[in-house]
């Protein structure tokens, strides 16, 4: 049974405590697991040094089922942890909608990663950040993971907004790729400078069969190896990407994808573009068609608020191009993340 701290209900924009469950209590598929979550859900489990923690933050998308997978996984096997660890588990309603795996997050609802910087709102998802930040306060974790999967087919990578040997070898449990970004949108990572490090495992896209995989076995060396601060842990060495920016759709413009512009006010980008996830594109890649003026549908911003959109892109006769040479990430063909997160990051090509 999932033990409460104070009622059979958690209050509004709050997490469930679940102590040390066994996995008979968990389900035999990651689905029963998540079926069994009565909501947001904080779970600790107990470790062979319980005078220190870590803690992991995953499903806070509904549609990014690696890292609950991996979780389940690291609970069904037993594995007692070398230190205490606390698994925090928003997005458990919007994973829940069927056929499951489906929903970022409920409709009308806030991008729970966007929730964790001042000031904060009075929203579910507002609240629910603030109590998973004073949980960390009060535990104190030696370290912080976020577990997620892309948006669309890709490389597995780490993201961080600090940059030095705790983040990299927090990362290299996981993978080699490293994004260093200075964009400050609102997102868990952003505490690490404040309370303790912090980094964001990108594991791949949900269709990609090693995401889960990847996680998984990345989560286990978390949570068993004595020391996750130090690079003497690992071999690998990791490939950097500084200072990335956003390519996002402006105001009253809209997203397609297929092999020719589908709308009249908007943009058309092509179907296969995810498959320039960690590629790299240049002034001879056409990346997909804009119908109308290109300062009229997209932007890319700089963490000055200074427009860089025409460094990087020009229209042809009304198709996209880079102006330089760039490789690109987090490149999705949702068209719902498109409007209300971003088309896909860029860096310049080294």
């Amino acid at each position: 049974m999932i033990s409460m701290e104070q009622s059979t209900q958690a209050q509004f924009g709050k997490f469930y405590y679940w102590e040390n469950p066994q996995p008979d209590a968990i389900g035999r598929t990651v689905i029963e697991f998540l079926k069994r979550l009565p909501g947001p859900t904080h779970i600790h489990v107990t470790g062979a040094d319980s005078s220190r923690c870590r803690a992991v933050a995953t499903l806070l998308h509904g549609n990014e089922p690696s890292g609950l997978q991996a979780v389940f996984e690291a609970l069904r096997q037993r594995i007692t942890p070398i230190v205490d660890i606390h698994y925090f588990i928003p997005s458990v309603d919007a994973a829940r909608q069927a056929p499951g795996f489906i929903y970022r997050m409920l409709p009308h609802q806030k991008d729970l990663n966007r929730c964790f910087r001042e000031p904060f709102g009075d929203s579910e998802q507002d609240l629910l950040a603030q109590d998973l930040l004073q949980r960390l306060k009060k535990y104190n974790p030696e370290c912080v993971i976020d577990i997620h999967n892309t948006s669309g087919s890709s490389p597995s990578f780490g993201v961080t907004t600090f940059m030095d040997e705790r983040h990299d070898a927090l990362a290299s449990l996981f993978t080699h790729r490293m994004i260093v970004t200075d964009l400050l949108l609102g997102s868990l990572m952003e505490i690490s400078e404040a309370m303790m490090p912090t980094v964001t495992i990108e594991c791949g896209g949900v269709e990609d069969t090693e995401s889960s995989l990847m996680a998984t076995e990345g989560l286990l060396k978390y949570i068993t190896y004595a020391d996750v601060l130090s690079i003497k842990h690992t071999d690998m060495s990791l490939e950097f990407f500084h200072k990335p920016l956003r390519v996002e759709l402006l105001d009253g413009s809209d997203i397609a994808y297929g092999d020719h512009s589908l709308i009249d006010d908007g943009v058309t980008l092509l179907a296969d573009i995810e498959h320039h996830n960690f590629g790299y594109v240049g002034p001879d890649n056409r990346l997909g068609f804009v119908s109308g003026d290109l300062a009229a549908n997209l932007t890319v911003m700089d963490i000055h608020g200074k427009e860089k959109l025409f460094d990087y892109f020009v229209l042809e006769e009304g198709e996209l191009y880079p102006t330089r040479r760039l490789k690109l990430f987090m490149v999705t063909t949702n068209p719902e993340i498109a409007r209300k997160d971003c088309l896909f990051y860029l860096v310049e090509a080294a």
